[in-house]
């Protein structure tokens, strides 16, 4: 499997989720580690414009293809299990309750989450606690810029 993620030059080969750590995200409470993709480039790029200003887009984006290997098959979290307010934002707390028990559980690698942005679409949540973590790799990294209709 190959998911997708977007930072900054400086952050790219980070792969600790000390940034979730450190603010928190829709599935993970401050002080949990995880790191956040997108099962496609397309959706990992919205994913990152809605927290973004568009007046104050960073110039030097990179996009990371991260490969798993094929036998790691994802935990699933079913829209049907979620409260009905789960896509609202900012999201309720029982989201960041779920993922934060699924990391200190380390039951599996990933977590397969529905997106808030896109229906129908799913981000691959990584636990960077789980035994088989060193399993993952990074195998591409480009510069990565947006085209300009979208920040209009």
């Amino acid at each position: 499997m190959k998911v997708f993620r977007i930072a900054n030059d400086n952050y790219i080969h980070d792969l600790t989720g000390i940034g979730a750590r450190i603010y928190g995200g829709r599935w993970n409470l401050k002080g949990t580690s995880v790191i956040y993709t997108a099962e496609s480039r397309a959706l990992a790029s919205v994913e990152l414009l809605v927290h973004l200003l568009l007046s104050i887009i960073p110039s030097d984006l990179k996009i990371a293809c991260i490969e798993i290997p094929d036998k790691i098959t994802p935990q699933i979290v079913d829209v049907p299990d979620l409260p009905d307010n789960w896509r609202d934002y900012p999201p309720p707390s029982q989201l960041a309750v779920i993922g934060t028990n699924w990391v200190i559980e380390t039951a599996s690698l990933l977590l397969r989450v529905p997106s808030a942005v896109v229906e129908d679409e799913y981000n691959i949540l990584i636990n960077p606690l789980h035994p088989d973590f060193k399993s993952i790799k990074i195998i591409d990294t480009k510069k990565y810029s947006f085209d300009d209709r979208l920040l209009r």
